[in-house]
């Protein structure tokens, strides 16, 4: 009751008008889960992506999809994105990457070797542009059966997860090399998991490395200048619903948004096979699940203009209205960008994290308002 009560309290009223600009066009949305328990392990919301992937693959509907996995490289985290031929290929890259990646500089080279249909999962940014590609490639876009973008309010370069892993480390005795990682499993929020050689395991809530990166510390320069949190070139886009009344839920749940037919023929044969819990939802209720960081997003001429204090130039092709109070949240993003740019920018992990995390309830204060 009181979760529910807190989504009224908290619900922001939007226009039509503001639902198609910010979450675009889609035939349907949805809120799931995969049915099987072992899919929805270790997954970082509902397993709906994986249960979709592997009901595709095992039907012949894909020869193959093309996921993004984790790896540990000189003790470093790095995401790479690789082709997927099995149930168990697909399970491996369960979980969120919040590191940057190559996109089109490995997924490229796996669609003109492999003959065949693939399903692409990526962010945003990366569908749009492998829907670039695609118009200008026939050949490429007849391997392509079905575009998969994932909810993203911006990604964080690799210095933020070298930061961290460090710190890690060092709780874990100082003297061992990080063998395994996962940015963030379990109910809600969930926690990151890192394993080293020495036979520690440490278990932070996700909170430790995403305080920093909802600070926009160490946040990748392309971010900035970017509109797409739902992956409006995608036949499918996915990501979790924060709404407090889900909060409680046993399941964790993936909201998705259903774009185009093909995607409704893949999502309608995955729940006819009874491989997906889905209940039938409103694109409202998906922007309310990211009520807080889905406007500040959209809103790139708040960013525009407060780049320009940084000398960044960030293009403005919208000339959005920039109250005073959205241009100073801009402000304290792009100062804390840009600071964690510069060698100095590792004194960040010396502040003491009791006043990070009082610093990033006034940025969410900021962003909060409508």
């Amino acid at each position: 009751m009181l979760n529910r009560l807190i989504d009224r309290l908290t619900k922001k009223k939007w226009s039509e008008a503001e639902i198609d600009a910010m979450v675009g066009p889609a035939r349907s949305a949805w809120l799931t889960y995969a049915n099987d328990e072992a899919v929805r392990d270790r997954a970082a919301s509902g397993g709906t992506t994986s249960a979709l992937l592997i009901h595709m693959l095992e039907t012949g509907a894909i020869d193959g999809a093309i996921v993004c996995r984790t790896f540990i490289e000189e003790g470093k985290v790095r995401a790479h994105f690789v082709l997927a031929h099995t149930r168990e290929d697909i399970l491996a890259a369960r979980g969120s990457k919040y590191v940057e990646t190559k996109f089109l500089r490995e997924v490229l080279p796996i669609l003109e070797q492999n003959e065949g249909r693939f399903a692409v999962c990526g962010l945003p940014c990366d569908i749009t542009n492998l829907k670039r590609w695609e118009e200008k490639n026939p050949k490429l876009a007849g391997k392509v059966a079905l575009r998969l973008a994932f909810l993203c309010g911006h990604n964080s370069r690799k210095e933020l997860i070298d930061h961290i892993t460090c710190q890690l480390c060092t709780k874990a005795g100082g003297d061992c090399q990080l063998t395994d990682y996962e940015f963030r499993t379990g109910h809600w929020r969930g926690e990151l998991e890192a394993r080293f050689d020495n036979g520690q395991t440490i278990r932070k809530p996700f909170a430790f490395f995403s305080d920093y990166r909802n600070l926009y510390f160490f946040a990748e320069r392309k971010c900035v200048a970017c509109i797409d949190h739902f992956g409006y070139d995608a036949d499918i886009a996915l990501g979790d619903v924060w709404l407090y009344s889900l909060r409680d839920d046993p399941m964790k749940h993936t909201g998705i948004l259903v774009r185009t037919e093909r995607a409704e023929a893949a999502f309608n044969a995955l729940k006819d096979a009874g491989l997906v819990h889905g209940e039938e939802i409103t694109r409202e209720m998906i922007l309310d699940g990211q009520t807080r960081i889905a406007p500040v997003h959209y809103n790139v001429s708040a960013r525009s203009r407060a780049g320009k204090l940084f000398r960044v130039k960030v293009p403005d092709n919208h000339n959005m209205k920039v109250g005073p109070i959205k241009y100073f949240s801009a402000v304290v993003g792009m100062a804390n960008m840009r600071w964690s740019e510069h060698k100095e920018g590792r004194q960040v992990m010396a502040i003491p994290r009791p006043l990070i995390r009082i610093y990033l309830i006034f940025k969410k204060g900021l962003e909060t308002i409508k």
